[in-house]
């Protein structure tokens, strides 16, 4: 009997200890093993919005140095919800779909898979993603949720507009893709994606005209992240996406600050 004490004190010691000494939150994200990676464009007179949409406007309404020498400033800013990193709430294509501001956290920050696919893009703004271009780049993250980024290679064309929207004599557009044949597959195969993300200004090629690759994610109640800033080196896996739009109650879409938090030695599994 009296063994058996000791060993359940032991053991309640052993859970007390662990409880009061296991690491915070902070403790680990802040301890210097990990990156955080800005993957969104600023928002400025420049930023590309797509043409029916408001550019954005940025006015200084207030700027002065009061009589006691204190400081104070305020602007207002304008645009549209579809332009510079943005997100796209299923609502967007889907009547039945919802809106940015119910959009859960739990969809919002989720394990990051970046498919680096710019090596076969090779700045061809005809490049359409096929399935046979992925390989094995795909995984389906253990059955956990996870948010994907298709990367085209395009954000170092983001600061000149006619080269990153591909701008046609007729006005038309001309920028890399997916295909409706990825949709499908993603969407049917993949339950566990919550959401895909692209470098370019639409997940459908810059060519299409009826946006089959917005229909097919929104019917599945997948969001859409365009702009996404990749012009920085993301690892392919191992990184948490902290996915954070404006909360826009009816939003179709909304602004969007799109983070990165990896590790600095990056796992080899989730």
């Amino acid at each position: 009997m009296f063994n058996l004490i000791v060993v359940l004190f032991c053991a309640f010691n052993s859970i007390v200890f662990a409880f009061v000494h296991s690491p915070s939150l902070n403790d680990v994200l802040f301890n210097g093993g990990y990156d955080f990676i800005d993957l969104t464009h600023s928002f400025d007179k420049s930023t590309i919005y797509w043409p029916t949409m408001k550019n954005f406007t940025f006015t200084e309404k207030f700027k002065e140095i009061s009589e006691d020498g204190s400081w104070y400033a305020a602007n207002n800013f304008a645009a549209g919800e579809h332009g510079g990193t943005h997100l796209d709430a299923p609502y967007h294509f889907n009547l039945n779909g919802i809106r940015v501001g119910a959009i859960p956290l739990d969809k919002l920050i989720v394990p990051l898979i970046v498919a680096d696919i710019s090596s076969k893009v090779n700045d061809d703004p005809n490049f359409v993603l096929q399935k046979h271009h992925l390989d094995n780049m795909l995984n389906n993250n253990f059955g956990k949720p996870f948010y994907i980024v298709f990367k085209f290679g395009w954000s170092k064309f983001f600061d000149d507009r006619d080269r990153y929207l591909g701008i046609q004599a007729n006005g038309t557009f001309n920028f890399p893709g997916l295909s409706e044949e990825v949709a499908e597959w993603i969407t049917s195969s993949y339950k566990n994606i919550v959401g895909i993300g692209v470098d370019t200004a639409s997940v459908d090629p810059g060519s299409s005209i009826d946006f089959p690759v917005h229909k097919i994610a929104s019917a599945a109640g997948l969001f859409n992240t365009e702009n996404v800033k990749l012009d920085v080196t993301v690892p392919d896996y191992g990184c948490t996406a902290l996915i954070l739009p404006m909360k826009i109650a009816s939003g179709t879409g909304a602004p969007l600050r799109l983070v990165a938090i990896c590790p600095k030695q990056v796992p080899t599994r989730f």
